[in-house]
């Protein structure tokens, strides 16, 4: 069964995973390695690591982990054959083995289907959208919102026509299996048989991946029907509150400015766009998410979250608080003047004046606190209701000073000692909900997990980061002193292929297991420095010689107790081979 092992080993000698990786999460330096904040989590302190060295990623706080088609298929929700094809088109590498069968090969081509179909609907959204005669009301729409012809090229808008069948007959014509069209989310089967489209009389907006495929469509009404937009639904390409609107375009903007501009509407990020601010990505009209803001973090060192003036719109943005705070990505908010949006206010004052709205942005934190404070109620009572609303959100804050210096601005907003606060908050805390309590003693009794086996891994550690000592210590018996099943199978693989190859490459020691423990395991030890120097090596060699030699002599003993000759006859071959170091 091909399992193109020759086109995965061309690309990994190709790509640089800290060049890749570097795309979708901003790493720093840190000794020999690379850090970020995890794409996959929330965390406020990077645990995200790269190793250029082994070509690995690993990250200390949710144990993902693995190579560069591991974060690939991770980051963009792909098989690995999806990966595979991504990864050699994008390095110009040919992949020479045929596809092998398997359920991975089906979802595969699922995806590949849906995208294709997806592709051809924007084709025919986009040339209905061009036709003088039944694309006239959305062109006019889109003149109307001066919303330029260029934008409309780069974002490749559309108008789905108002009739029932018009894309279903489009992609019957161009023999695609309408069930397929159906998962797509583009056409709903009818109740006795046949389809139609889902999307009719609307502007359509493709919505793109990092990747520039098509994974589904927004669309708007041309009149006052309701509902205003309409999404594609969750297909198996496409998830809604997983990816921002116009990232595709916008991702290397944002990465230079180190500023994400986040707006909701399709409408806001088109207008904004078409007056000169790239740096921009709009939520598909709902409401923000904690993937929405993973998916940018990586690219930028702040946020500004910009909010309707209605009612919704401040709701909105006191609920993004937590968001950004479990993040560990720093967010400021702006609320419009009465009566606009993005769209409306960058058209009827221009980009300089929202501009300046963005610099003079308070942060999300004491955004928060102003809207709260303008609440009605008397004094007593509005600062218990504020402490309740935002003390559990600190709570969640894993970083201690960070918790302390909320809660000193709290304090000063307020009008409540800082004292008085901390302890509220300590009380929180300690209170947990049984789920949350479970998941803190959880992570730490995992932390103290991991501290206790960087101290029993000498052995595995030595292996890995000086492979030549496996010369002298695959005959040591030194298995024998670890008591952690998984750093024990990874020592046994490395003294197997040693004495099968006569050598082991530890960058492809991770193919050799299924178990994620043991994969965990062998990554945190390999993107983890050396705790011994070069010229430490062969006393460490000695050192773990002899700790085995103890540790049989202590076995035998055991074994021979309370029979005095057998331990006789092994106390005077100790003799002859001289005892252990006790």
């Amino acid at each position: 069964m091909p399992n193109h092992q020759s086109t995965k080993e061309q690309i990994k000698r190709t790509a640089d995973i800290v060049q890749v990786i570097g795309q979708f999460v901003q790493l720093k330096k840190a000794g020999k390695n690379f850090m970020g904040l995890c794409p996959f989590h929330a965390e406020k302190a990077p645990s995200f690591t790269v190793s250029p060295d082994r070509q690995m990623f690993h990250c200390f706080g949710c144990k993902k982990g693995g190579d560069i088609f591991a974060f690939w298929m991770a980051y963009h929700g792909l098989s690995f054959l999806e990966a595979l094809k991504d990864l050699a088109e994008r390095y110009h590498i040919p992949i020479t083995e045929a596809f092998s069968p398997s359920e991975e090969k089906k979802k595969s081509r699922l995806r590949e289907t849906l995208l294709k179909i997806n592709e051809m609907a924007a084709l025919y959204f986009q040339r209905t959208l061009s036709d003088a005669e039944t694309g006239n009301p959305a062109a006019d729409y889109l003149k109307k919102r001066a919303i330029s012809k260029e934008i409309i090229s780069e974002f490749r808008l559309g108008y789905a026509p108002d009739k029932w069948d018009g894309l279903t007959h489009y992609l019957e014509g161009h023999k695609i299996e309408l069930e397929k069209a159906g998962q797509a989310g583009l056409i709903i089967p009818k109740k006795g048989g046949g389809y139609y489209d889902r999307f009719r009389g609307r502007v359509m907006f493709p919505i793109f991946d990092l990747r520039g495929h098509v994974i589904g469509f927004g669309g708007r009404v041309l009149d006052t029907s309701l509902p205003k937009y309409l999404n594609t639904p969750e297909t198996p390409v496409f998830h809604k509150g997983e990816f921002p609107y116009g990232l595709h375009a916008s991702f290397k903007a944002i990465r230079q400015k180190g500023l994400v501009v986040i707006v909701e509407g399709y409408m806001d990020l088109l207008a904004l766009r078409r007056h000169g601010l790239d740096e921009v990505v709009a939520t598909l009209g709902t409401a923000l998410t904690a993937e929405h803001v993973r998916k940018v973090k990586g690219y930028t060192k702040e946020a500004v979250v910009v909010f309707d003036s209605d009612e919704a719109g401040k709701d909105a943005a006191l609920r993004s608080l937590p968001l950004f705070l479990n993040e560990g990505l720093p967010a400021r908010a702006v609320v419009l003047p009465d009566g606009h949006d993005p769209d409306s206010f960058v058209n009827a004052e221009g980009l300089p004046k929202f501009l300046a709205l963005l610099r003079d942005a308070s942060s999300m934190f004491d955004f928060f606190l102003d809207q709260k404070l303008k609440e009605k109620g008397s004094g007593i009572e509005r600062k218990v209701r504020i402490l309740k609303e935002i003390l559990p959100v600190l709570s969640q804050l894993r970083n201690a000073a960070q918790r302390s210096l909320y809660a000193g601005r709290l304090s000063e907003r307020i009008g409540i000692k800082e004292e008085v606060v901390l302890s509220e908050l300590k009380e929180i805390k300690k209170n947990l909900s049984s789920g949350a309590l479970e998941r803190d003693l959880t992570g730490r009794l995992t932390a103290s997990k991991v501290e206790k086996k960087i101290g029993d891994f000498q052995l595995l550690n030595l292996l890995v980061h000086h492979p030549e000592a496996a010369t002298r210590l695959k005959d040591a018996d030194c298995g024998t002193l670890l008591s952690d099943a998984a750093a024990l199978k990874i020592v046994e693989v490395i003294f197997e292929k040693y004495r099968r190859e006569g050598r082991f490459s530890p960058e492809n020691l991770e193919e050799n297991f299924d178990n994620e423990e043991v994969r965990t395991c062998l990554r945190e030890v390999m993107v983890a420095d050396s705790i011994y120097s070069d010229q430490e090596v062969k006393q460490a060699i000695q050192e773990i010689e002899e700790k085995a030699r103890q540790k049989r002599f202590a076995d035998s003993v055991r074994e021979v107790k309370g029979d005095p000759e057998a331990l006789n006859r092994l106390l005077q071959k100790l003799k002859e081979q001289g005892p252990p170091n006790l």
